[in-house]
């Protein structure tokens, strides 16, 4: 909440107790306007003192026994309360707004009679409606079409009467297709083009026939002209360069790469391809990752057509010129020179034209695990069967400092305004988005209406809860994380949790989570409050269906720990410390081993496809609305919060459990101290024992009581942060998650360990040693550092 906020608040708040003041004044008032002195004047006003200096003594006299008698009488009455006090016990429940004094507001409902409440009045039609209505124009940001949705979204919210409304602007450097030269690449003999990849996809229903269309590009990729022999590299991963360079001993140095999406972030290939002195890069969805061969494609299905494209950036997360800083009108900015990060040209293409340039690839056959669902012989180049034929790649790409927004919507707490709940969720797309994001910001909305509704029956949340809608997270994060930066002090100190979905529903079978192992219980508690949205399924709930579908260890469904920097979960999770969940309805994996929804980020991405093939009837659109709105308001509303700090300890010591089972010969080798390692594990997993022990036990009476052990449980998360950040990626500085060097989709366990020990194992980095020492030693000062937190002092 904004200092201007705050302030009116405040200013009501003293403009009511100033009007119960004056009126309190006003009633000790004489009829000519002179003032009694209060109480104490009135008890004897209607005394009447004759001139009689007996009179006045034996008045006074009585005046003396009178308050001798009250002063006895109160003493009676408070001894009387302090022994009914004393006997009678007390029988309050934690989450029992009528008596719990940490509730604050009296006469309120229970936490889950809340719940159901909200999720009663979320309407499934009203997200149809915001969908539709979203889905309607293309809304990348720093468009035309993005800066409307803004102005859409900050009606509708203020609208459903929440406390305050306002857009953040930001001044990011962005990047776009030019229009008028569009990017390609090109089959040539000479100066003969034999075949050129096409410049928009086809299109296929009225939407994709709208010319507001981003033409395909890969956003960040550099300007420039790439020529020469195509070689076809797999996935682009560190260790298909490893088959080709050492295995094939392969000099990649001016050649023109093709790989297929998937398996890494797309900017970890660039990357990979300029580390290995490429000249260019193409990339392209190969129908084995991202469709089932042999079946129709859209507009028959939800396959991706051969004339589909996926768009996507190749840059880091946040602004490039303003690093750690917000990107604000004072800011410090670098020149687009220092920018180093990209030195190539990369371009997407559909995997129809992908297959015109590998058809005529000559060179050794790829390995079987290399080889697609494109109906020809896989093979590596390097260039093709014909001498004559090069690889041609034109990209015209420009960078443009543009503005940004971001709409962020509040309700402020009736007892600790100060502690905030973030739900968060992007609204620009490369194109319609009707899955990635808008299908997320319909259910957002509609939530917001709904707690609207709770404010307007006196219903508040006893904290704060803030809605946030993203700009540009496609580019890069680059909303949430200038959002972050410009209020890392406020967040590190006050939130609670940040609860991201990207985008509600990509496919209508299994609910998929990653999350802080923090935020874990809430997650499966609030499932319980949800009906299962599959009405053909004899299972009652979400949690029920879940853990059918998605069982994991313990008899709980699935979850993972490592949420990766994908969403705008990431700068929240592995910068500010902020315990994060990341959420989404999905497809069966098992019968469909895809590695993504199959229109991802193409022109295709209609609203169309989601009415149709996605989620016919918006049911598990309102079940993530409904599992989101409910996980806030337990969140927002449970006196003692549901943070479990021994499921940390436990992923944390099975984490150097397996450090040790795969280092432990070579690290005593080195002197590396794995048993101080060892011994801080052991001693958070006392301390977390310990600590939540007394918490299942302790007589917590009083709001001082719950903020002491909840302030414990928030802080907890933020004791794995190193400010000094990881080695050479300052950026991120979770010491036990954080995205993977080589692949920001996806995270490491101890990142700093792991990504040292890669280098010394795969890239025979003898001098690395002592930076595994450093980053072992930190990892254990850490650890031990949030053992400290939980005990009574900690000093």
């Amino acid at each position: 909440m904004d200092s201007s906020v705050r302030k009116r608040v405040t200013n009501a708040d003293s403009d009511q107790i100033n009007m119960s003041t004056d009126l309190e004044y006003e009633n000790l008032q004489d009829e000519d306007g002179g003032h009694r002195g209060g109480w104490f004047d009135k008890l004897f006003s209607n005394l009447s003192l004759a001139d009689d200096p007996k009179m006045v003594m034996k008045s006074n006299r009585c005046n003396r026994c009178y308050l001798a008698t009250l002063f006895i009488s109160c003493l009676a009455f408070l001894a009387v309360g302090i022994l009914i006090g004393y006997f009678v016990k007390d029988n309050t429940t934690p989450n029992d707004n009528e008596t719990n004094p940490a509730s604050g507001l009296t006469g309120q409902p229970s936490v889950e009679e809340a719940i159901r409440k909200i999720i009663n009045r979320l309407d499934k039609s009203k997200i149809k409606e915001n969908l539709r209505l979203y889905s309607s124009d293309t809304r990348m940001s720093g468009t035309p079409g993005g800066n409307e949705l803004v102005h859409i979204l900050e009606k509708s919210w203020k609208e459903a009467g929440i406390d305050s409304v306002k857009t953040t602007p930001y001044d990011v450097l962005m990047s776009y297709p030019n229009d008028t030269h569009p990017n390609k690449i090109q089959l040539i003999s000479g100066n003969t083009v034999l075949f050129e990849s096409a410049t928009a996809e086809k299109a296929l229903d009225a939407d994709s026939n709208k010319k507001t269309i981003v033409a395909p590009f890969n956003a960040f990729a550099s300007a420039g002209v790439a020529e020469g022999d195509l070689v076809y590299v797999n996935y682009a991963r560190i260790e298909d360069f490893m088959y080709l360079t050492k295995n094939l001993s392969m000099d990649l140095t001016g050649k023109v790469l093709i790989a297929r999406y998937g398996k890494i972030f797309r900017g970890s290939k660039v990357e990979n391809a300029q580390n290995h002195n490429a000249s260019g890069i193409v990339m392209y969805t190969d129908p084995s990752d991202f469709n089932m061969a042999g079946e129709a494609t859209y507009p028959s299905s939800w396959w991706m057509p051969d004339t589909g494209v996926q768009r996507g950036t190749v840059g880091p997360d946040g602004d490039f010129l303003t690093p750690f800083y917000p990107a604000k009108d004072y800011a410090y900015r670098k020149t687009e020179k220092d920018i180093a990060e990209f030195r190539i040209p990369a371009q997407p293409i559909s995997y129809g034209d992908a297959e015109k340039f590998l058809r005529e690839l000559n060179g050794v056959e790829a390995p079987p695990d290399w080889r697609g669902k494109l109906n020809i012989t896989y093979r590596i180049g390097t260039g093709f069967s014909n001498a004559s034929l090069k690889a041609k790649l034109i990209v015209n790409n420009f960078e443009e400092i543009r503005t940004i927004y971001n709409v962020i919507g509040y309700i402020k707490g009736s007892v600790e305004p100060d502690r905030y709940i973030l739900l968060g969720n992007h609204y620009d797309a490369w194109v319609f988005g009707s899955i990635d994001p808008l299908s997320g910001t319909a259910a957002l909305t509609e939530i917001i209406h709904s707690l609207g509704d709770m404010l307007k029956q006196g219903i508040r949340p006893k904290r704060t809860i803030v809605f946030c809608s993203w700009g540009a997270e496609e580019h890069g994060l680059f909303g949430s994380t200038e959002w972050v930066e410009e209020y890392m002090k406020v967040l590190y100190e006050r939130s609670i949790a940040y609860l991201n979905v990207d985008y509600a529903a990509d496919y209508n079978y299994v609910l998929t989570a990653g999350t802080s192992p923090l935020l874990q219980d809430t997650l499966y508690e609030t499932t319980k409050l949800i009906a299962n949205p599959d009405k053909t399924s004899s299972y009652k709930t979400l949690y029920d269906i879940w853990n059918k579908r998605a069982p994991g260890e313990n008899g709980e469904p699935s979850v993972y720990y490592s949420l990766g920097s994908g969403s705008d979960m990431a700068t929240f999770y592995q910068r500010a410390g902020v315990p994060s969940v990341d959420m989404w309805f999905t497809y069966n994996s098992d019968k469909w081993p895809i590695l993504s929804y199959p229109v991802y980020h193409s022109a295709y991405e209609t609203i169309n496809l989601y009415e149709n093939y996605i989620d016919p009837d918006y049911s598990y659109n309102l079940a993530m609305a409904q599992l989101w709105s409910g996980m806030a308001w337990k969140l927002a509303n449970d006196d003692l919060l549901k943070f479990d700090v021994r499921r940390y300890s436990t992923a944390i010591t099975h984490f150097v459990s397996n450090l040790e089972n795969k280092f432990s010969k070579s690290w005593h080798a080195q002197n590396v101290n794995i048993d101080a390692l060892k011994s801080a594990a052991q001693n958070l997993t006392d301390s977390a024992n310990k600590f939540q022990t007394y918490v299942k036990s302790a007589s917590i009476k009083s709001a001082i009581d719950y903020r002491i052990i909840n302030d414990k449980m928030i802080q907890f998360e933020r004791a794995f942060i190193d400010p000094e950040g990881l080695p050479e990626r300052r950026i991120y500085k979770h010491v036990i998650f954080a995205p993977s060097k080589y692949d920001s989709y996806s995270d490491n366990d101890f990142p700093g360990i792991v990504d040292t020990m890669f280098e010394i194992e795969s890239n025979k980095a003898v001098d690395k040693w002592d930076q595994l020492k450093q980053q072992v030693s930190i990892a254990t000062f850490t650890i031990q550092s949030a053992a400290n937190t939980l005990d009574d002092v900690g000093l």
